[in-house]
């Protein structure tokens, strides 16, 4: 008894429950069947419209064919008919109204039929064979509607209409009928009926027989009878009697049914989800309190967890954080502080200053010469290797405390410093930087000395904007590379001038060629026996709309640093390539010539260059020979590989080569060797005046023709400028020269009437005032080689 009760108690929780399950079902169930019903009351009303519509919708096509009949019947009966031989009639083609949408013949009253082509005859007598088979006496009416009716594979729909004709004179003619015809399904396509219909029912166009009950369907959905389904009578259209026994109904039921077995379903399946919800929901109430104290203790074990994983996350994000900060702030190869770290510092310093008048502030950019050169032959992590190293050696030279070292970026180094103390602390500063470079470095077993630019900048005034400072440094910098003397340059403000100058001098030069602002001069090259030109060297000028002429000097480094360097180039072989074809037309027959383009050492890192001469040389049509290229040895160093390549694939179309400016500059005989050239210009970077060097710098030219001779390379002397000098250059043995004691650099038509003429001594007038340095290098003084001199040579 004791155990009974305790059960009991133990499973009371659950009377409740029950109580809420018995409820929920009950309702529910009612609420089930009232809303099936009200579903099917909606179906049916549904399907019995769309029934309603789709009789309606044959109902129009029927009456469209029945006025079809009759205005053909109209039509025939208006028009005369000659009297026909019973052969040939039933060939005679019916009179069609304008829609071909039904097809018709006619059918007199002595059996003749008539249609429109031989093909329909046969569909033709099986109609009449339907209507004489349900009227045998004729009990037909005139107008009436005959179908469905079978014809092979298809159903089709009939009207007829009679014919009323008077006998004309002359000519016999015959009552009959107008018949007009259509396919079942043409009708049913015409009046949309699938369409209608709608995708979730089940349709039939059926016909009952009255008599026997039978029920034939002509066009449904499924392959079974439609059960219970809504239906709608097709009628006949007005004044047209149907011939057909039984009625024709279009029928529509919902292919789920009146009542759907899967909304049922799922109507019991969430009535008995909500029942079990709602009890598991009434026994949880009873046990609700110790179910929020179990949880409340296992909140606080996880709250405990959550804790001690937060405070891991929270380190982990910190370290996360540090290293992000590092490596956005510090460059990844050298470890030293990057771009935006050194300006931040360098902003914030200036804003101290602004507070503490009296400390100086200075800024040192750092270039590391052959950089480049380094990457391009021992790689790039040599390159990068390279950088770390003088990154430590600078890091030695300076204080940490009291400046800031980062990587500027590629082959540059920016150093502050907070407190320069006296005003010769910046130079020697520098001093110490260069020689801390002094020292080889060891790179892939190669030791290589480099040396480094510096540009830098002393903030005299206050206040200054961080990018101003820099860009004064900048300033320095770039004034340092272009002079070779001057390793270390320290800004002034006439400095500020000059990079203005070059910013609009670069802009000017980007719209240069569009403006046709560019142009070309010719200097005549001489045979030196005979005095007649053999060719000339184009130079290239550029006729500034404010500066007026400005020579190669003045842009062409501008034009390498920017890369228009190219298609200047580019434009100039072009543009020599077609005076060259010019000139050979207009000069004698037989008459040989070259005209030679200076090559930049940018200009050699196009890989297309070749293909391009190759191609200027075929469109103009000019021999190989008449073109020449002029190179000097510093464009070669640079990049000796990749230089030697392009210069190969050159001279492989047959295009020869120079190298200008022999004897400045590293003059080396290995190069001579090492690249393809065939001429050499000679140059002269030594003053000489009276006494013992006069006479030996003629030794060293004529050591300089001999040692080219001996190559196989053919010398051409440059800056010819005297009679003295030029006999002199021949009796060493040299073959050609080219200088102002010959011909000035001209036009290119004065060029023209230059080539084959005796110009030796005679300065053709250009377009320059007499005295102007138009020489593409410098220029030999006379009396630089004389009779003793060159006879010794």
């Amino acid at each position: 008894m004791s155990l009974s009760l305790a059960s009991l108690r133990r499973h009371s929780s659950w009377v409740p429950a029950l109580l809420v399950f018995v409820t929920v079902a009950v309702a529910g169930s009612r609420l089930i069947v009232l809303s099936v019903q009200r579903r099917a009351e909606d179906a049916r009303q549904a399907a019995q419209a769309v029934a309603a519509h789709s009789a309606h919708a044959l109902e129009r096509q029927l009456e469209e064919l029945a006025r079809h009949a009759s205005r053909a019947a109209r039509a025939a009966s208006a028009t005369p008919q000659p009297a026909a031989d019973p052969a040939t009639a039933a060939t005679r083609p019916p009179r069609r109204p304008s829609k071909p949408d039904f097809d018709m013949f006619e059918w007199t009253s002595d059996g003749r039929l008539v249609t429109s082509r031989p093909a329909d005859a046969a569909t033709a007598r099986a109609l009449v064979s339907e209507w004489q088979a349900a009227a045998p006496a004729g009990g037909i009416p005139a107008a009436a509607l005959l179908g469905p009716v079978r014809a092979g594979s298809e159903w089709l729909m009939a009207a007829r209409a009679p014919l009323d004709r008077q006998a004309m004179a002359g000519s016999s003619a015959a009552d009959g009928w107008a018949v007009a015809y259509a396919n079942l399904d043409r009708l049913l396509a015409r009046a949309r009926i699938v369409s209608g219909v709608g995708g979730g029912n089940d349709f039939a166009l059926v016909q009952s027989d009255p008599a026997s009950g039978f029920v034939r369907a002509f066009v449904a959905s499924s392959d079974g009878p439609l059960s219970d389904p809504a239906a709608s009578m097709v009628h006949a259209p007005p004044g047209f009697s149907p011939t057909s026994p039984g009625t024709l109904t279009f029928q529509v039921r919902p292919r789920a049914g009146w009542y759907p077995t899967r909304t049922l379903a799922t109507d019991i399946g969430l009535l008995a989800l909500l029942a079990w919800l709602l009890t598991f929901m009434a026994h949880d109430v009873t046990h609700r309190t110790l179910r929020l104290r179990t949880s409340l203790a296992t909140a606080r074990r996880q709250l405990h967890a959550a804790n001690q994983r937060l405070a891991r996350e929270i380190e982990q994000r910190e370290n996360l954080q540090e290293s992000v900060n590092r490596a956005r702030f510090h460059d990844a190869f050298t470890g030293l502080p990057n771009r935006y770290f050194f300006m931040d510092q360098l902003d914030r310093t200036l804003r101290e200053r602004g507070a503490r008048r009296g400390r100086r502030v200075g800024v040192f950019l750092i270039a590391v010469d052959r950089f480049q050169l380094i990457n391009e032959t021992l790689g790039h992590t040599a390159g990068d290797e390279l950088m770390v190293q003088a990154g430590r050696r600078f890091q030695n030279v300076v204080s940490s405390a009291t400046s800031v070292l980062a990587r500027w970026g590629g082959d540059r180094f920016a150093l502050l410093v907070r407190d320069l103390g006296s005003s010769d602390a910046m130079p020697r500063l520098a001093g110490e930087l260069q020689a801390a470079l002094r020292e080889p470095f060891e790179l892939r077993r190669h030791r290589l000395g480099v040396t480094a630019r510096i540009g830098m900048s002393c903030l005299e005034s206050w206040p200054q904007r961080a990018e101003a400072f820099m860009r004064e440094a900048e300033v320095a910098l770039s004034v340092a590379k272009r002079q070779e003397e001057m390793t270390c340059v320290a800004y002034s403000p006439s400095m500020g001038g000059d990079a203005a100058s070059l910013v609009s001098l670069e802009a000017d030069l980007h719209v240069a060629m569009e403006r046709r602002e560019l142009k070309l001069l010719f200097q005549p090259i001489v045979a030196l026996r005979g005095r007649r030109a053999v060719g000339a060297e184009a130079l290239l000028r550029w006729q500034h709309p404010v500066e007026g002429m400005l020579g190669p000097e003045r842009f062409l480094a501008i034009a390498e640093e920017t890369g228009i360097i190219v298609p200047i180039t580019r434009w100039t072989i072009r543009k020599v390539c077609m005076l060259a074809s010019e000139w050979r037309r207009r000069l004698p027959a037989g008459t040989d010539f070259y005209l030679s383009v200076n090559l930049s050492a940018a200009v050699l890192r196009d890989p297309e260059l070749s293909e391009y001469v190759s191609g200027q040389l075929t469109e103009t049509a000019i021999p190989p020979r008449t073109l020449k290229f002029e190179l000097t040895e510093g464009g070669l160093i640079s990049n000796v590989v990749a230089a030697r390549e392009t210069l190969e694939r050159l001279h492989h179309t047959g295009v020869e080569l120079m190298l200008d400016d022999f004897g400045t500059g590293y003059s080396s005989l290995n190069h001579l060797q090492l690249f393809p050239f065939d001429y050499v210009k000679i140059d002269r970077p030594w003053v000489v005046g009276p006494g013992p060097s006069q006479h030996g710098g003629a030794s060293l030219a004529s050591a300089m023709v001999q040692l080219a001779s001996s190559l196989g390379l053919t010398p051409i002397a440059e800056v010819v400028e005297s009679q003295d000098t030029a006999d002199a250059l021949e009796r060493m043995g040299c073959r050609f020269g080219q200088g102002n004691f010959f011909c000035a650099p001209v036009e290119a038509e004065d060029a023209l009437q230059c080539l084959g003429a005796d110009i030796g001594g005679v300065l053709p007038q250009g377009r320059f005032e007499a005295g102007q340095d138009d020489s593409p290098t410098l220029i030999l003084p006379a009396g630089f080689i004389t009779e003793d001199a060159a006879q010794s040579g």
